[in-house]
């Protein structure tokens, strides 16, 4: 179950869901809040995919990579999924 008030939320961030998601970002991991906000905010997968892209274009300043922002949005989703069933 994903945390769904503001304080399971924060309880969750505080938990090991920082670490553990910045832990996955790889290349992302200086934007984990950016990403964090959205898995909080229960936006689409696709949602996330996107954001990547943005990020990759304007603050990282590389070229398109939709492939890999689709595979790290897929892993960052599954880990989440698998933490929120945990909790």
């Amino acid at each position: 179950m994903r945390p769904r008030s503001a304080n399971e939320w924060r309880d969750f961030w505080r938990d090991g869901g920082e670490r553990e998601l910045h832990a996955r970002l790889g290349e992302f991991a200086p934007y984990s809040v950016r990403i964090a906000t959205l898995l909080g905010s229960n936006a689409p997968e696709r949602a996330l995919v996107a954001e990547l892209g943005r990020i990759r274009e304007h603050e990282l300043g590389g070229p398109p990579d939709p492939e890999t922002d689709a595979a790290v949005a897929a892993r960052i989703y599954a880990w989440f999924e698998a933490a929120s069933l945990a909790r």
